[in-house]
């Protein structure tokens, strides 16, 4: 039985920039956003921690975003250490994508990518955001390794468990992936940025429901839409399903989560977030860290994910889901809040099983 590893890491795309670049949802916010709520530009109406963070008028968020930049390269140092210690044969990425892979009428709850390889530019963002934390030019292109052989045996394994399973042969990404992707693999590369282990990515479409996602949040919900996300329960059965079919493979795995918990954005305009749930993010992480997430797949429901702008939190129950199969406890978790960053960010390692 093939050994497997579990870690989440976060996918924040502007980690792999500058540093001043960190508070960069929230300026635009400040800058174009919110045009009929101008009382949310008003920092004095902020949360104390917040006001904290974002500093004066000079600061504006540079000097907290720096430094939670430079904890979060600290959790990549420690899960590349693990990563080298455990030498998987392929990373299963599970990944946040939304119209990004599929930009047209077709909107897969999730997919499977199983090239052979994919060439991607690493060290820009959404091609506008060129000035790279490490210095790197934005136009070199690195190939990524895909594991055509696990994604077929996956597709079999969810196909034969009744689950519906889009295949991507060759991705229509203009950048070969998604932005969350690229950042899940640079940061679980950050010291070589080497590249040199196969990844096997899983897209996964949390919003749906035929929203639009801005800086500021999700249109209206219609709950009547016949175009759901994956069910808290689907999802954790996902999870299952797959680290069943690895279990069974010749393949050690790492598998990982590369999402972030709530965010500023992720629930509908009318709610008025101006920074992720906190609170409810650290009740979750409460059971996370402790190993208590088994019955994720039952006692979530879409309005709590709407309540606390945690839609994408899907992606970490398909993770729960995994390690609830293998069993594995939690040897190291770490959760960082932040204020002015939009994010809250989590970092988890498994014990292989």
């Amino acid at each position: 039985m093939a050994e497997l590893q579990g870690l989440t890491v976060s996918d924040f795309p502007f980690l792999r920039m500058k540093p001043v670049n960190m508070p960069w949802v929230l300026w635009g916010n400040l800058a174009w956003g919110w045009r009929d709520k101008p009382y949310l530009r008003e920092p004095a109406q902020w949360p104390l921690a917040m006001q904290r963070e974002w500093g004066d008028d000079r600061d504006q968020g540079r000097t907290a975003g720096a430094a939670h930049q430079q904890r979060q390269i600290r959790q990549f140092e420690r899960l590349g250490k693990a990563l080298d210690e455990f030498d998987p044969d392929l990373l299963v990425v599970f990944y946040r994508d939304v119209h990004e892979t599929f930009a047209g009428e077709e909107r897969p709850r999730f997919w499977i990518h199983s090239h052979d390889a994919v060439r991607c530019q690493m060290y820009n963002l959404w091609t506008f955001f060129r000035d790279n934390y490490f210095e790197e030019n934005p136009d070199r292109v690195d190939t990524l390794s895909g594991h055509p052989e696990a994604a077929a045996l996956l597709t079999r394994a969810l196909t034969d468990a009744g689950i519906e399973t889009r295949v991507v042969e060759r991705s229509p990404h203009p950048n070969g992936l998604g932005h969350n992707a690229i950042a899940t693999a640079v940061h679980l590369d950050w010291e070589r940025q080497e590249y040199r282990r196969p990844i096997l990515p899983i897209g996964i479409d949390p919003f749906r429901f035929d929203r639009v996602r801005s800086e500021e949040g999700l249109t209206p919900w219609d709950r009547d839409n016949p175009n759901p996300p994956l069910t808290p329960r689907e999802a954790f059965d996902l999870g299952v399903e797959i680290a069943r079919a690895l279990r069974a493979s010749p393949w050690r795995a790492a598998l990982v989560a590369g999402a972030d918990w709530s965010h500023a954005n992720d629930s509908g305009l009318e709610l008025e977030r101006i920074h992720p749930d906190i609170d409810a993010d650290e009740r979750r992480f409460d059971q996370w860290r402790r190993g208590a997430f088994t019955d994720w797949g039952s006692d979530w429901s879409f309005e709590e994910m709407e309540r606390h702008a945690q839609w994408e939190l899907l992606i970490a129950i398909v993770l729960a889901g995994a390690m609830s199969e293998t069993g594995a406890p939690v040897v190291y978790a770490d959760f960082q809040p932040t204020w002015v960053c939009n994010d809250n960010f989590v970092t988890t390692l498994f014990e292989p099983r």
